[in-house]
């Protein structure tokens, strides 16, 4: 499988999430960019946001994936775009490289417009978690067993 690409113009929101220097703590919010662009991948999908990336974009080798068993990604979100088992077959690698980095360029634009909407969250931590709490229905309130407290 080739390299998973990402688009070039979006490297300051991956810098940002992926740089220590942005938080207090001087932890990353994202350890790898790996990680970043498997949580973008899911933003993507969630979103329904396919970008495409241009040939030019910096790539990650698969292989780094591959060795930190987080390929199995690159594979769920082809089947679920694709919701036909041959996504899973090598033969098809190269589409499957291309689905996965497109949905991850279409969540990196979708983290890029939450940062910029929410300024003082110098790290972006705070915007994140307030983005992935918003799709979190509400639990269903019932009468039938009332709280006793």
């Amino acid at each position: 499988m080739r390299d998973i690409r990402r688009p070039d113009n979006l490297e300051a929101v991956v810098e940002r999430l992926t740089s220590p220097r942005y938080t207090e703590t001087g932890i990353p919010v994202f350890q790898t960019i790996m990680d970043l662009l498997i949580f973008a991948a899911g933003v993507g999908v969630q979103q329904k946001r396919r970008t495409e990336v241009p040939s030019t974009g910096r790539g990650i080798p698969v292989r780094i994936f591959e060795g930190n068993q987080k390929d199995g990604y690159l594979y769920l979100v082809a089947l679920a775009t694709k919701q036909d088992p041959s996504a899973l077959e090598t033969v098809s690698d190269d589409e499957t490289a291309k689905i996965f980095e497109e949905y991850a360029a279409g969540g990196l634009e979708q983290i890029a417009e939450w940062l910029s909407k929410d300024g003082g969250d110098f790290s972006g931590v705070g915007t994140l978690l307030a983005q992935m709490q918003s799709f979190i229905p509400p639990e269903p309130q019932t009468t039938e067993y009332p709280n006793p407290i």
